[in-house]
């Protein structure tokens, strides 16, 4: 079976709205504490690296659709022949050029550990961050948050979150908090399936 990763293009409000939440779940982990009197805009700073490691590994996948779109346009004649979709076509090249560069692509856990260990080294440097567990424990913190808020839709992530914050009872973002997240959202993705498959199921009796 072909590989193929489908990855959820996010955009920079998007992004930007990850940085966030990353950083809401990181500051109530217990693994850091701001400094406020050092740097009164330390959490904007802390978010502006968390956003800028995110917004780079979106430009690298950007170049490397674009570099694969006109290696596929030069070898129109072997596309062709070869029987496959012009999309599915960009896509093998893609994977291979990003295996070739060391590029994880796609939405699984292991982009979420690449990007973590970006965001750990960018906000090691901020002076008014200090930092109270080993490195192992806050980049896995930070990679369950992506992993959690990049996979979907910003409007059921908004609503997942409304409902969590109410029936949970939980500090938001705290640990506890993101259990009853996980559990919600993943009652709250079956909801959508179950109607989707009801709606695409033929009527009885027709």
């Amino acid at each position: 079976m072909k590989e193929r990763y489908q990855t959820m293009k996010l955009s920079s409000e998007q992004l930007e709205r990850l940085a966030e939440r990353v950083f809401k779940v990181l500051k109530c982990s217990g693994h850091i504490e701001l400094d406020y009197d050092t740097e009164e805009r330390i959490e904007e700073k802390v978010i502006e690296q968390i956003t800028n490691v995110l917004e780079d590994d979106s430009r690298t996948e950007d170049r490397l659709s674009r570099e694969a779109e006109r290696l596929v346009q030069q070898q129109s004649q072997i596309a062709k022949s070869s029987g496959k979709s012009y999309e599915n076509l960009v896509d093998e090249v893609k994977i291979r050029l990003a295996k070739s560069k060391r590029v994880i692509l796609g939405d699984d856990p292991e982009r979420a550990d690449s990007l973590a260990e970006k965001v750990l080294k960018a906000i090691w440097k901020i002076d008014s961050l200090d930092f109270f567990s080993e490195d192992m424990k806050v980049q896995n913190c930070i990679a369950r948050a992506i992993h959690r808020f990049r996979l979907e839709d910003d409007r059921i992530i908004e609503a997942v979150e409304k409902i969590v914050n109410k029936k949970s009872g939980e500090e938001p973002y705290s640990h506890a908090w993101c259990i009853a997240y996980d559990k919600c959202y993943n009652e709250v993705r079956q909801r959508i399936a179950n109607q989707k498959s009801s709606d695409e199921s033929p009527s009885m009796g027709g």
